[in-house]
């Protein structure tokens, strides 16, 4: 890059991820392009958190718990580079990753946000088996209304001061909040795709994605809000969307409440799994109910033909 290079902020929110802390800052320090600071939020953690940021020499803002929105737009409101770069506590980015993106944007004025992909990892840090990366996408804002294909945050670098201005991370829609900014801003033309694998995102039981119900309850909040700004030519597409979220997580919820039960018996996080199902989607509960009553009556089926 040619002139004076661009400033970069990374910033970490950290809720009881020491474990992990280390490694994050550790990937943050490698990148081709040196950040500028790395900014560990401690949201009101109760392990050793602010002990091992400092000790891996990051800044350290220390708060109390206000949820990773909260904990985000605390770093962005410290930060100081032109640029900036949210990375989960539990996750690592890929050498070049700050690079591709300071050069996605700086190639693209107009953007305030350029996103790469995602190479899933286990707790232990292994590679986890995965499709090849998907080709770079041109019509963001309709992919982005089927799934958040940007997984963690991570693989995002973003305009500090444009972010800023459109509030940051908004904090009543839990852990969909990016996805929230995603639509925002693919929706004004305002993201660039560059299709790189930028970032190991670590799948482990903590993780908040694992948490289907929240999550599905999460994303429905966004698509009720995206709903008002939504352009009338895709409300098609809206509504197979929403569809379509509300079957991948309600699937999940499904398979969770099954294994869990046979695991260690019913419990009222149970039924709460279950009215979340019953309110976003219904048709989904119904056929599973249909199939399992089908299946515990074959026997019963079969004494009766025998019997004639």
């Amino acid at each position: 890059m040619s002139g004076q290079p661009p400033l970069v902020s990374v910033v970490i929110p950290c809720y009881n991820q020491a474990r992990y802390l280390r490694t994050s800052i550790s990937s943050a320090h490698a990148q081709t392009y040196t950040p500028r600071e790395i900014i560990v939020v401690d949201d009101g953690s109760s392990d050793d958190t602010a002990a091992v940021a400092s000790a891996a020499g990051a800044m350290v803002l220390r708060q109390k718990n206000s949820g990773v929105s909260g904990a985000r737009n605390a770093g962005l409101h410290a930060a100081r580079g032109e640029f900036v770069v949210f990375l989960d506590a539990d996750d690592e980015l890929v050498p070049e990753a700050v690079e591709t993106g300071v050069r996605t944007l700086t190639s693209n004025p107009a953007a305030v946000c350029a996103v790469g992909r995602v190479r899933p990892m286990d707790g232990n840090g292994l590679d986890l088996p995965s499709s090849p990366p998907r080709p770079v996408i041109r019509d963001l804002y309709r992919e982005w209304l089927y799934e958040n294909f940007v997984s963690t945050p991570g693989a995002a670098v973003f305009r500090r001061l444009s972010l800023h201005a459109m509030g940051g991370f908004p904090e009543g829609v839990g852990p969909a909040a990016d996805y929230a900014v995603y639509l925002q801003l693919a929706r004004d033309n305002q993201i660039v795709d560059h299709g790189n694998v930028v970032i190991r995102y670590r799948n482990h039981p903590e993780s908040m994605s694992r948490d289907s119900s929240r999550m599905l309850r999460a994303t429905m909040r966004v698509l009720r809000k995206e709903r008002a700004q939504l352009p009338t030519e895709l409300e098609a597409d809206f509504r197979r969307g929403r569809a379509r979220w509300a079957h991948w997580y309600g699937l999940q919820i499904i398979e969770w409440v099954l294994a869990d039960q046979r695991a260690s018996g019913p419990k009222l996080a149970h039924l709460a799994a279950l009215a979340t199902l019953v309110r976003y989607c219904p048709a989904l509960l119904a056929s599973r109910l249909r199939s399992k009553v089908t299946r515990s009556m074959a026997p019963l089926t079969r004494r009766r033909r025998n019997a004639e």
